[in-house]
């Protein structure tokens, strides 16, 4: 589930050497994040709006844990009361297809998350389930377009696409790249045929806390519907443990 939780919370590493390659700077763009931490926890606010106005509002918060191979993340919305208590697991190895889970209370059962269902929408916002995949940059073909700025920064440009295009929902995307922070401030995502912009995955403002550089503010859009979903970092915390017991499908019904 790296693109929500990407859209919280990104880390700074070092700066790449002179003149990396594209997957150089793939490797280490698309592993800039908390995933890239053993464990970490964040409180976000969620905003849905359609034409420019505010449809929903959300808060969630969120939770990873890296260990023995395995990328666990985690998802509960907090609020408003007819979405509090609603739970995501998404639990990830290399090479494989994340295995999703989503509990509802109205239903107090836990639904595995599998085929077309992966291309619907999560909970009304702008992150497709597929969406909240972590994304193995091995599985791409990387090519380097132009530089570019973004907000005035420079960026490096990437284009990705899939080694086996029938497993992906993208046809391709096309990521702008800091380059001094290697962090991913746009990511445009490529319909079926390559042409068109389906989504688009903007960093409108970074911060630096506790010597990380942090996503504060960030947003999906869904360009032919006139969509977006904001979110905005209220807090997080790389030190707190999070027991791995807590991020598993039976504990999702606690």
């Amino acid at each position: 589930m790296r693109y929500l939780v990407w859209a919280v919370v990104m880390s700074l590493a070092p700066a790449a050497q002179a003149e990396p390659t594209a997957k150089e700077i793939a490797d280490k763009a698309l592993d800039n994040n908390m995933f890239s931490t053993a464990n970490a926890q964040a409180d976000v606010n969620l905003t849905v709006s359609k034409g420019g106005k505010v449809v929903r509002e959300r808060r969630i918060i969120t939770k990873i844990v890296r260990a023995d191979g395995e990328v666990r993340s985690f998802v509960e919305f907090t609020s408003p009361a007819d979405v509090a208590g609603t739970r995501f697991l998404s639990v990830e190895k290399k090479g494989a297809t994340a295995d999703q889970y989503i509990y509802l209370p109205a239903f107090k059962k836990v639904k595995r998350v599998v085929g077309t269902q992966r291309t619907r929408s999560f909970m009304g916002t702008d992150f497709s389930y597929a969406d909240l995949d972590g994304r193995d940059p091995d599985a791409a073909t990387w090519k380097k377009l132009d530089d570019a700025k973004i907000g005035g920064q420079d960026c490096y440009v990437l284009e990705a696409t899939p080694k086996r295009p029938g497993d992906e929902d993208y046809a391709k995307s096309v990521l702008w790249v800091h380059k001094k922070h290697l962090v991913p401030m746009r990511i445009d995502f490529f319909g079926k045929g390559g042409e068109r912009v389906m989504k688009r995955f903007s960093v409108k403002r970074l911060e630096k806390k506790d010597g990380r550089w942090i996503a504060t503010d960030s947003k999906m859009e869904t360009l032919s519907k006139s969509t977006s979903t904001n979110l905005v970092l209220v807090a997080v915390d790389f030190e707190k443990p999070i027991d791995p017991a807590d991020l598993t499908r039976q504990a999702l019904e606690r």
